[in-house]
């Protein structure tokens, strides 16, 4: 086992995106692929404004992972809208992501990372989302008791990126 610094990247399409945090509610890693605990429940993965967290897990990827994300990450609230097959590790939390002059918090957000070629690419969804067509989900935040819509793009670009278009801002 080799623990990897596993980089995705949230890409603003207006580019004013300041920082971001991911705080980990609930996960699934592949056994034997995170040995000294790294990630748990409460841990927080930051950005900056370049829209890079980076989370240190191995990467084998299992079916009862995927299982795991598919009970409870429905396809049609994936960006990819079907289940996966393998996963190395896949995680739900809170996505907060301040864009603008604006702090939107996306709850129940699901991260995954699998494999497809001889790449290692992410899932992107969230128990909130829905698919919208074209590897897109749109998935609505809190911002300042005020609901904005946001569309998330994973699939038809790099497979370590989740290219973020607001919709009501």
């Amino acid at each position: 086992m080799e623990y990897r610094d596993n980089e995705v990247f949230f890409a603003v399409t207006s580019n004013n995106l300041s920082k971001g945090s991911f705080t980990v509610n609930e996960f699934s890693i592949t056994d034997g692929q995170d040995p000294n605990g790294h990630i748990y429940k409460g841990f927080t993965a930051s950005c900056g404004s370049d829209g890079k967290f980076i989370f240190s897990i191995g990467r084998k990827g299992s079916k009862s992972v995927a299982e795991w994300f598919s009970a409870r990450v429905p396809a049609n609230r994936t960006t990819f809208d079907h289940d996966p097959g393998e996963l190395n590790f896949a995680m739900i939390g809170t996505l907060v992501l301040e864009i603008g002059n604006k702090v939107c918090t996306f709850y129940n957000v699901a991260l995954a990372q699998g494999h497809s070629g001889a790449s290692n690419n992410w899932w992107f969804g969230g128990q909130q989302a829905m698919y919208n067509g074209g590897d897109t989900v749109i998935n609505g935040a809190s911002s300042n008791g005020i609901i904005e819509l946001v569309e998330f793009m994973r699939g038809g670009n790099t497979v370590d990126q989740v290219k973020v278009t607001p919709k009501t801002f």
